[in-house]
């Protein structure tokens, strides 16, 4: 028997890539998986071939002794309890995003995780992209220096076919164009660019798409806590291909993609040159580095330590988001980012 048991809560277009992913690691089994409509958790789990019980609740999950890590892949509104309970009863939780709909429950779920001690991770997957791993790679090798501005953007227009449709385009589930996907580019702003201080953005409304129940275009520009500059954007309702930007210019050299200059580190360079890689090209999850994350997370839970995208680091992107959802309220106002922090640290304290 393999030493983790798995039980999946969600049954949707990514749950098939957890199966897939727990399906073949040598350190974890399927023991189950829930889905709020009966009959379609058993249909997943037997098109990957993978003989496990269906929960008739999610309550029946967190009974089963045989589950160590906890996998929330629904719709966003349970997942804060799904945390909080994995935490509680002592299991390993993957926490597909955006972690919350509200930066209150953001921290009352990080809350549990951290009284419990529990290991998590957050699936900002494109974290486990190779050219962001690179991108990283070069930065901490100091080819950028210090940063003087960064940008990042989630281009990714809907489309109907999108089995989660549905529920994103609703202000209810999906929440909005940050919270849907535009949250990816923030974290990997704040993993390659550093801490984001303060943001102020704009929204505007629906020309293609009238099914959107938010804003689904909204640009935001910002400053980190180094005093640099940059600029977030995410864009849903527009004719154009899935996109995905990061930009890191510094006083060292640049990054843009997978193209990099620095006229210190490669004297004899006449301009950019390009690094062949995987890039983030599209918004199918299959293309998505799921093996990647699911096997830091079992290297982390093994030897002890924390995930560098638990949700102790990553409560930190979602204070970003919730900062730019404020900022659209208040018609484009600077928000700090710490405000929105400390505000949550109350609430979930009064609680």
């Amino acid at each position: 028997m393999a030493k983790y048991g798995v039980g999946i809560l969600g049954a949707g277009w990514v749950a098939g890539e957890y199966v897939r992913v727990f399906r073949d690691h040598p350190l974890t089994e399927i023991v189950g998986a829930y889905n709020r409509t009966p009959g379609k958790a058993a249909s997943l789990l037997a098109e990957h071939g993978v003989e496990a019980r269906e929960y008739a609740s999610d309550d029946e999950l967190f009974e089963d002794e045989r589950v160590h890590i906890v996998v929330s892949c629904t719709p966003p509104n349970p997942r804060p309890e799904h945390i909080r309970k994995a935490a509680q009863t002592g299991r390993h939780v993957v926490i597909e995003k955006p972690i919350a709909l509200t930066m209150a429950e953001v921290e009352e779920a990080r809350r549990a995780v951290a009284e419990a001690g529990v290991r998590t991770v957050t699936s900002f997957v494109l974290r486990w992209n190779p050219m962001l791993e690179t991108m990283r790679r070069l930065i901490d090798e100091g080819v950028i220096g210090d940063l003087v501005y960064g940008e990042a953007d989630y281009w990714n227009p809907s489309e109907k076919w999108f089995p989660c449709y549905p529920w994103l385009i609703t202000r209810s589930e999906g929440g909005s164009a940050f919270l849907t996907g535009g949250c990816h580019a923030v974290d990997a702003l704040r993993w390659l660019g550093g801490e984001i201080a303060e943001v102020s953005a704009f929204g505007g409304p629906p020309r293609r798409n009238p099914d959107y129940e938010y804003e689904p275009n909204v640009a935001v520009s910002l400053r980190f806590e180094n005093g640099a500059v940059g600029k977030l954007s995410a864009l849903l309702d527009a004719d154009t291909p899935y996109i995905f930007n990061v930009r890191l210019f510094g006083t060292e050299g640049t990054l843009q993609n997978n193209r990099v200059y620095s006229s210190r580190r490669y004297p004899g360079s006449l301009g950019y040159w390009e690094f062949p890689t995987i890039t983030p090209d599209t918004a199918d999850v299959a293309h998505h580095p799921f093996a990647g994350e699911i096997d830091h997370l079992l290297q982390c839970i093994e030897e002890g330590r924390e995930s560098h995208a638990s949700i102790h680091d990553t409560a930190r992107s979602m204070a970003v988001v919730f900062a730019i959802e404020e900022s659209l309220v208040r018609d484009g106002a600077p928000v700090k980012v710490e405000d929105v922090l400390a505000a949550a640290a109350s609430a979930s304290a009064s609680a």
